[in-house]
């Protein structure tokens, strides 16, 4: 009787815990740094969760080894709701270039939310570089084998993928430099430090607008609605070329599912903001939202996709 007693206590304790969720200040981690499309589109979407979660919400930017570093500590997070990841196509493209991970990539975690879709990536140089259009960086890299660099967020990042696709089926041959994260090597292309770079449109889009950098294409099959002038890869010529991204968050695993509504409801509310959704569109970025199982299934299908392109393109796991 004793036990029973003691069981039907620590449920209701659960169950009041999970009710009066949250009890305290919530972190997202970022498993990037400052600057980067992640961070970018989590302080687009964690300043409107305190209004109605009633907690704080603070992002913790946790950069390195293409994302582990950030990912591996909400894996071993508790199951409570208080630590929460907010990540991007490489936790897909991940299990395809490494060959060992400290997680699984579905099964330690939950998924909550997929928050926006990348229309693509934007092919950019420093303006100092001389290639003016896409054919004249293959031309160049096709006559200078290895010579010209490009900078990514990290091996096995789509920013690294786009530009191993693009020299699979182009046959110019460049050299990759991997970055922590895409902040840095971003502030390297801009300072002219590195020359060419398959980048994120959430950053990349204003920069060219602006003419801080010169775009030679942009990796989507359609055009970004923000670079209308910006051909597509598949336009000029690389015919089927495609690099595109996803934003979304997740909880460890086991997280339960009171919370994951919770959350899910939240972020779908902020997702469907006029304002929310005026700021994603500027930075050429879809809003998506949706169930938890719309996510779960998405992300069952991104990491076959990316487990065919790593194939095609000839990457090594690491």
């Amino acid at each position: 009787m004793r036990n029973i007693v003691s069981v039907l206590i620590a449920m209701l304790f659960a169950g009041n815990c999970l009710a009066a969720y949250p009890e305290r200040p919530i972190r997202i981690v970022a498993p990037v740094a400052p600057g980067g499309a992640v961070d970018v589109v989590a302080r687009i979407v964690t300043p409107k969760m305190p209004a109605l979660l009633g907690q704080n919400v603070v992002v913790d930017n946790r950069g390195g080894a293409n994302y582990i570093i950030g990912t591996e500590i909400v894996a071993r997070a508790p199951a409570d709701g208080y630590t929460l990841l907010v990540t991007a196509g490489a936790h897909t493209i991940n299990p395809a270039v490494y060959k060992k991970l400290p997680y699984d990539a579905l099964r330690d975690f939950t998924p909550i939310i997929h928050i926006v879709n990348s229309g693509g990536l934007v092919i950019a140089v420093h303006p100092s570089f001389p290639a003016q259009t896409l054919q004249d960086l293959i031309d160049m890299a096709k006559a200078n084998p290895g010579k010209i660099v490009y900078g990514s967020a990290g091996f096995g990042n789509l920013t690294h993928i786009g530009g191993e696709l693009f020299q699979a089926m182009t046959g110019a041959k460049l050299t990759h430099i991997p970055y922590k994260s895409a902040g840095p090597a971003i502030n390297d292309l801009v300072g002219g430090q590195i020359p060419l770079m398959f980048g994120p449109s959430p950053v990349l889009v204003p920069m060219v607008q602006a003419g801080r950098l010169r775009g030679l294409a942009y990796t989507g099959l359609k055009r970004s609605s923000q670079l209308p002038n910006l051909p597509t890869a598949d336009e000029l010529g690389i015919k089927g070329y495609e690099a595109t991204g996803w934003y979304g968050i997740y909880g460890p695993r086991n997280l339960p599912r009171t919370i994951v509504e919770q959350l899910n409801r939240a972020v779908n509310k902020i997702i469907d903001m006029p304002d929310t959704r005026e700021r994603f569109n500027a930075l050429n970025l879809e809003p998506v939202g949706g169930s938890p199982e719309q996510f779960a299934e998405f992300l069952k299908a991104d990491l076959k996709k990316y487990a065919d392109i790593a194939k095609k393109a000839g990457i090594q796991p690491e």
